[in-house]
């Protein structure tokens, strides 16, 4: 039986982008069914392009963002759109799933149109509740959230930071996502998706559209934020930057296509989280 699939859209993508240029030419890498990039058109009337490898994911995003294709994300060079640039690459909870994210995102630096920006989102393994469980022996995979079963690698705060250094990124700015409530929306989504018959409706925002999901945004997210940012390396969901490379070293020749492990199996299910 496939398990309902209800999307949450990170509010700290847009919140990340306010007070830069509207209508930015951005690129979202595993765009997924382009829940992110319909969120920053809302908001700030960006110009969207969507790639990922599946071709359900990407119907569904052919009708919210500007242009959306099937494309194999470790290999930017052989995208449709070759030649186009790109003002933000957005790669939104996706570098998790590949076995060399640090080499799927420099080869994109090459589409960033002079002065462009980088957004990465990762989720962070060292939050308080995976903690939990390793003290009590466990380290179990589900179907979503931080430990979800397709992540073929894990991030904190240190080995993010690592990560944009080796990619030679200077962060411009950052943020994070609070994670005191969010490791319980697994448990959300399994009731929700067992309620009003919502998931047979095929309506996968339906969850961000709900009123207690509204009011978690307007009156209590704002709290948990805050209280998450005095000790985020412990509390924090997911950790997001904005960032611009030093240089484009790695984009030389001896980065040779060949080089690139096509993680075909990992991005398949990238979608389904």
């Amino acid at each position: 039986m496939t398990r309902p699939y209800f999307e949450i859209a990170n509010p700290e993508i847009p919140h990340i982008m306010e007070g830069l240029p509207r209508g930015l030419r951005v690129l979202d890498v595993g765009c997924g069914s382009g829940v992110h990039g319909a969120e920053l058109h809302l908001v700030h009337g960006h110009r969207v392009v969507g790639v990922d490898l599946s071709a359900s994911s990407i119907e569904k995003a052919k009708t919210r963002l500007a242009e959306a294709y099937v494309a194999d994300v470790t290999r930017p060079e052989a995208y449709p759109f070759r030649g186009q640039q790109f003002d933000v690459i957005l790669f939104s909870d996706m570098l998790e799933h590949l076995t060399d994210p640090l080499d799927v995102l420099v080869r994109h630096y090459g589409l960033l149109s002079p002065g462009g920006q980088i957004l990465v989102s990762l989720p962070n393994v060292a939050i308080w509740n995976v903690r939990m469980a390793l003290l009590l022996g466990q380290f179990e995979y589900g179907d979503t959230g931080t430990l979800d079963r397709t992540h073929m690698r894990f991030f904190t705060r240190r080995s993010f930071r690592r990560l944009l250094s080796e990619g030679g990124l200077t962060v411009t700015r950052n943020r994070i996502t609070p994670g005191i409530l969010r490791p319980f929306v697994p448990l959300i989504k399994r009731v929700y998706g067992t309620g009003s018959g919502t998931a047979q409706q095929g309506d996968s925002s339906s969850i961000m559209d709900s009123g207690p999901y509204r009011f978690y945004m307007q009156f209590l997210y704002p709290l948990e934020r805050w209280i998450c940012g005095l000790w985020p390396g412990l509390l924090a969901f997911q950790f997001v930057i904005l960032g611009r490379p030093a240089s484009f070293a790695r984009l030389s020749d001896e980065s040779s296509v060949d080089h690139v492990p096509s993680d075909l199996a990992a991005l398949e299910s990238l979608s389904a989280k």
